[in-house]
């Protein structure tokens, strides 16, 4: 059988994802801060994007982060405000990062996922230093680097545990995707 870029059944678990990401996205912003700084946050939503990179491929997480930061920013009321452009320039820059050490197979999930968090961290630090215009934002990263490390190897082990489960790629041969 000849498989189909997209059919229904690769349609719907998209929005399925996607719904899942936003959900996350908005829950946690009602979670207070990790740490001792503000702003830092689990990056629960992330752990959908790195499922969908390994498991669906590139085009279709690329989707599902662009759409997630767009829809969570609606729903938050922080669209085109500068917590928007800090959350699209990590979204965008941990992405590109995830996606080519994905693509080289240089690390396993923890490893692709920690360096995301890491990137996504320093992508909204550089967007914050030039909306504010001060360096001095940069200081805040020497807080936020050990943080967003340990998250991205938590969310990086959650992705292995549920790729393990092979519930996607049964999905995909049950319907020829």
């Amino acid at each position: 059988m000849k498989k189909r870029p997209w059919n229904i059944y690769k349609m719907t678990l998209m929005a399925i994802l996607l719904a899942l990401a936003v959900a996350l996205g908005v829950a946690e912003s009602f979670l207070p801060p990790l740490g001792p700084v503000g702003g830092v946050r689990l990056g629960l939503a992330n752990l959908l994007v790195l499922l969908c990179l390994y498991e669906l491929g590139f085009f279709e997480a690329l989707f599902l982060d662009l759409a997630k930061v767009l829809l969570v920013n609606l729903l938050r009321g922080s669209f085109l405000q500068m917590g928007f452009w800090m959350s699209l320039a990590g979204a965008i820059l941990s992405f590109a990062a995830m996606a080519s050490l994905y693509k080289f197979k240089i690390f396993t999930e923890v490893g692709v996922s920690a360096v995301g968090s890491v990137l996504h961290s320093f992508a909204q630090v550089a967007v914050g230093a030039l909306i504010l215009s001060t360096p001095g934002v940069f200081y805040y990263y020497c807080f936020l680097l050990p943080v967003s490390l340990l998250t991205g190897v938590l969310m990086g082990l959650l992705v292995n545990r549920i790729r393990a489960t092979k519930i996607i790629s049964r999905i995909k041969e049950n319907h020829g995707f």
